[in-house]
Parts: structure tokens; C-alpha cells; sequence
């Protein structure tokens, strides 16, 4: 009942009224704001990445961009709006490693035609996600709390940012003692922060750049990483993928345009995307927040997605993740 409620809703972004139809797209004359859509909610860190690269962009390109929070769907409405968008439009998507994940999963039969209505441009960036619990959660140590998901019959309770994401699965992965009815999804990682920290619930996977402010303020403790960082309050932390097999790893980000966008132009946003990363700001800001700065074309980032799609789906299969 679920998928198909999803698909149906997600057909529904399709029939959006457009504000202009293919074809009817005015001359550019520089003023009019290019839209980065972020599939989420505002505070998360696809929308910290969004607000400064849209400042960015800005300042190297003199056109303005603004940053549009189109969540829902597990992500899936903001993508189905750019996928949607005639060729042209000044419109563009900054997505997660999330949008490969509910692909792999086929949530909704629709979410496969949003793909295909998508061009990469090229990834941003990457981060570890990071898995934190409250200060009440006895345990110090993966190991402990592996240990204490065990002996609890699968009483505690996990969160999701995004339900069908990175987080949702790594969390399904990495703790089958917490039953899938354990995990509650939320839209998106601060809502999920705030009930940790609160605690309303028990542990999250979230992405480094939103969990660190939160663990500097004490409400909240860290406990493993999903890659590598050198980030000093990361660095120490074990490894999901060595300690517990998980193959859950980085959040990524990366860029989109509609489908119809000639190369020219996906070429050219690549570009200035890649000029944006070498900003002392981008830079000064990605290092704060554990972000590492990929900058890749668009071969790669088609590659790197299809890998992930394969990479994922038989780990939803086994862990028989609920979205």
C-alpha cells in the first residue's frame, strides 16, 4: 500500500503546472535565479552544502542562485521536480547518496523514470556518515552497543533522516538486533537530531557535518564513522565497514539537470562547480565540517551511481529494510 502511494504521489510532482512548457523558455538576460533544489528539508547537510555553494556560484557567475527545499518521498519529490523541468530551465539538483539507494530498493516504480529524467553534472563532495547515540545509552563502544542491541531483544530505537536513505540502511545493516519496526524515519537529519538529543530516540546515522555541532554541545556521543577522516573529533572513531561488515559507506553529493539540458551547458556548470571547490570559503567551510571536495565529471559521477544501485540492492534484500 505504501509504494503504491508513493508512486502515486510522486506521479503527481510530474503534473505539476511548469512555470514555463518546453520550448516557451524566455531569453536569459542574467537576472532571473537559478534554483539549486535540495530533496530535503532545510538543516541537513545537502542544505549546508547548497547554501554556500549557492553563494559561490553567485559571486564567480554574477547570477543569482537561491536554494529551493522541495522534501518528501524519501527524497523523490525534489528529485521529480528537476527530473520534470523542460530543457532549459535554471533549475538543478544537489542529491545524496540517498538517491541511489532508493533506486536500488525500487520504492516506487516512478522513482526509476526520475532517473532517467536526470543528467549528472558531477559530484560535490563526500562525507563520512557517523553513527551517535544519546548520553543515557550506556554503551561507549560499537561493540558495547552491538552487545546491548542483543541482550535488549531489539527494545531500542533507531531514526532515519530520510526514510528508504544511506542512514536508514546503514542502521538496518550494521544493528539486525534493532527490528525494522525500531527504525522511525524522519524528514530529514535535524528533525532526527533534535528527538536524539532529546532523547526520544535511542541512536541515528547521520551525516558528519550535522552530527559534530551537535556532539561539541554534549547531546549527543559518537561512536563509529563509515569512512575514513581526518577530521580531528572523527579520527579516532572505528570503522562500521571493518567492525560490524557493513557495506554502507560515505555520503556523497552530487549535482543534476534535467535530462533535455544540452552537454554544453552541464558541461559549463561542471565547470564552475569546480572553480566553486577551490573558493578559501568552500575550502575553510568543507574542513570544519569533516566535507571532503570531490569535484568529479560527469562520467564518473554516472559510474559511481550505477555502482552504487548495484552495490545496494542486495543489502536492502538482506536486511529487509522497511522505507
Amino acid at each position: 500500500m505504501t509504494g503504491s502511494l508513493n508512486a502515486r504521489l510522486v506521479r503527481a510532482f510530474f503534473c505539476l503546472p511548469l512555470l514555463f512548457r518546453a520550448g516557451d523558455v524566455p531569453a536569459d538576460d542574467g537576472r532571473v535565479p537559478i534554483r539549486i533544489v535540495v530533496p530535503a528539508t532545510a538543516g541537513g547537510s545537502t542544505s549546508l552544502q547548497a547554501r554556500i555553494l549557492a553563494v559561490t556560484l553567485a559571486r564567480q557567475t554574477g547570477r543569482p542562485f537561491i536554494v529551493d527545499h522541495r522534501s518528501g518521498l524519501g527524497g523523490a519529490a525534489g528529485a521529480a521536480v528537476v527530473a520534470a523541468a523542460p530543457a532549459g530551465s535554471r533549475v538543478l539538483l544537489l542529491a545524496s547518496a540517498s538517491l541511489a539507494v532508493r533506486a536500488a530498493g525500487a520504492m516506487a516504480a516512478a522513482e526509476t523514470g526520475i532517473l532517467r529524467g536526470l543528467k549528472p553534472v558531477g559530484q560535490l563532495s563526500t562525507t563520512p556518515l557517523v553513527l551517535a547515540v544519546h548520553p543515557r545509552v550506556p554503551a561507549k563502544t560499537l561493540a558495547e552497543l552491538l552487545a546491548l542491541a542483543r541482550s535488549q531483544g531489539g527494545r531500542l530505537q533507531a531514526g532515519a533522516g530520510t526514510a528508504g536513505g544511506l542512514g536508514h540502511l546503514a542502521a538496518a545493516m550494521l544493528l539486525p538486533p534493532v527490528a525494522a519496526s525500531r527504525i522511525a524515519p524522519y524528514r530529514g537529519d535535524a528533525a532526527a537530531l533534535r528527538d536524539l538529543g532529546e532523547g526520544r530516540i535511542d541512536l541515528l546515522f547521520a551525516a558528519a557535518p550535522v552530527v559534530l555541532p551537535q556532539w561539541v554541545a554534549g547531546r549527543l556521543r559518537m561512536l563509529a564513522a563509515t569512512a575514513p577522516s581526518p577530521h580531528a573529533g572523527l579520527a579516532r572513531l572505528p570503522l562500521t565497514d571493518t567492525a560490524a561488515s557493513v557495506s554502507v559507506t560515505s555520503q556523497w553529493y552530487a549535482l543534476f539537470v534535467p535530462a533535455g539540458t544540452s552537454d554544453g551547458m552541464a558541461r559549463d556548470l561542471q565547470r564552475e562547480m569546480r572553480q566553486s571547490l577551490r573558493d578559501e570559503s568552500v575550502i575553510s567551510f568543507f574542513s570544519e565540517h569533516a566535507i571532503e571536495a570531490v569535484g568529479g565529471d560527469a562520467a564518473a559521477l554516472t559510474g559511481l551511481l550505477q555502482q552504487e544501485i548495484a552495490r545496494y540492492a542486495p543489502l536492502i534484500r538482506r536486511a529487509a529494510m522497511v522505507p
